[in-house]
């Protein structure tokens, strides 16, 4: 691996981003609605098989494919599995990863933010050392199961422990700009839990082309839930997902906090860690909420666990000096203007001090209401245009999620849709059916 040059460039453009009271960013007010149909039974095609797994590639057309991974066995086993059945795609997600996250870093990063303490790291030692740091600050923190998939993804696909541990490493330090819904009761056309995960990430690099959905199936552990993580082929910490108990979660990075959040720290469970725990080792909302009262916190977040058993849904505003729990009836921050509750809605737009993007969103909802998958596909995301890499609507009360990825690098535009994932066509996943796939038998 290359070491890293310096990052004169993007540390000279960080104080206008890393200072600001607020972000700056709303969507174009000429934002389109999405009317694209959604794709209700996806045509789905076995591409490998062994032992402890399965894959999948759903929808017959390239552009809008994507691979959905099954696994059965012990962390090892499932990470085994997973590597000796996408061993090439492990390793050019991964190397394509680091390579361009080594680029942009010596060069200016305009979408990916990192905090000034491993930009630091990074400038005094360069980057391998900077997330090596971030493994041991957080080592003592994480579950060793982890690392025992993480080493049978390594064994089963040849791709260098290492690398895998490094890019693992990433989510700590960076902060996306996402945004969250959790709606029921007189906010829903069903009166069930509806609830988006938007991730608006980075859309340059590699992560558009590598979408997966990996299904971990626990049955026969006592001690973790079967659940699906809504990520990148290798990748196990968690961003977006749900599991089998119809629990689900969204996040949210803090670029713009304010001064309720108190400190950060760097050592503690990575969040994306955190989050798995949330959905692997949790079936009820308490549960949820206690494991993240619990947690050594580290970075400012927001995030957001919905439960559609009891058609719950907390946001948290999360820091390691805070989890502080929010519904509808407590909404924060509160601003007349660009943040006002909404009965039965939890809402973020991108960031916590986001007038924008919030206030963009609040009117969306409010002139949406009663809330549907349909509409909030249609006219909420797609106004707001949150979601660039990829999205979820969660309506586990009816074992349907609702994806859209953001177009791959090899899409040549013919089916005329935009870049976004905002912007495109989203299929339905059947979540009870995702759960009950047999084991492969050889």
């Amino acid at each position: 691996m290359r070491p890293l040059a310096t990052l004169t460039t993007l540390l000279l453009t960080l104080p206008s981003l890393a200072y600001s009271a607020y972000c700056s960013g709303s969507p174009d007010p000429n934002a389109p609605s999405n009317s694209l149909p959604t794709t209700l039974n996806p045509a789905k095609t076995l591409v490998n098989s062994t032992d402890n797994g399965l894959v999948y590639k759903y929808n017959d057309d390239k552009f809008h494919s994507f691979l959905v991974t099954h696994l059965w066995g012990t962390p090892y086993e499932q990470g085994y599995a997973q590597g000796e059945m996408m061993g090439d795609e492990i390793d050019d997600f991964f190397q394509t990863t680091y390579e361009y996250l080594s680029k942009a870093l010596a060069e200016e990063l305009p979408q990916l933010r990192f905090p000034e303490w491993f930009l630091d790291l990074v400038v005094e030692k360069g980057l391998d050392w900077a997330l090596d740091w971030t493994a041991e600050a957080t080592a003592a923190y994480t579950d060793p199961k982890f690392f025992e998939e993480l080493q049978g993804i390594s064994d089963g696909s040849g791709v260098d422990y290492q690398l895998l541990l490094r890019i693992h490493m990433l989510p700590e330090a960076t902060k996306g700009a996402c945004s969250m819904i959790g709606a029921s009761d007189t906010a829903t056309e069903t009166g069930n839990l509806l609830q988006l995960r938007a991730l608006d990430w980075d859309v340059d690099g590699p992560f558009k082309d590598h979408a997966n959905l990996i299904v971990y199936h626990n049955d026969d552990d006592p001690e973790r839930v079967s659940w699906a993580n809504i990520a990148w082929t290798g990748f196990i910490g968690s961003v977006t997902g749900f599991n089998e108990q119809k629990m689900s979660i969204s996040e949210i990075g803090v670029t713009f906090p304010d001064d309720t959040f108190g400190k950060e720290s760097r050592h503690g469970t990575p969040f994306v860690n955190l989050l798995r725990d949330v959905l692997e080792k949790e079936s009820t909302f308490k549960g949820a909420d206690d494991r993240i009262s619990n947690a050594d916190r580290t970075c400012n977040l927001i995030l957001g666990v919905g439960d559609a058993k009891t058609s719950q849904f907390n946001a948290v505003q999360y820091s390691a000096d805070v989890a502080n729990f929010i519904t509808s009836d407590n909404l924060q921050p509160v601003n007349d203007t660009w943040h006002a509750p909404i009965t039965d809605i939890t809402y973020f737009g991108m960031d916590w001090l986001c007038p924008g993007f919030s206030e963009v969103l609040h009117d969306q909802l409010v002139a949406n209401a009663p809330l549907t998958p349909a509409n909030m596909i249609e006219d909420v995301i797609a106004i707001t245009q949150t979601g660039n890499l990829h999205i979820a609507v969660y309506d586990l009360a009816e074992s349907s999620v609702y994806l859209s990825f953001a177009k791959k690098s090899d899409d040549d535009g013919s089916d005329g849709e935009g870049d976004m994932a905002f912007e495109r066509t989203y299929t339905r996943i059947d979540a009870d059916a995702l759960f009950s796939t047999p084991a492969p038998t050889h």
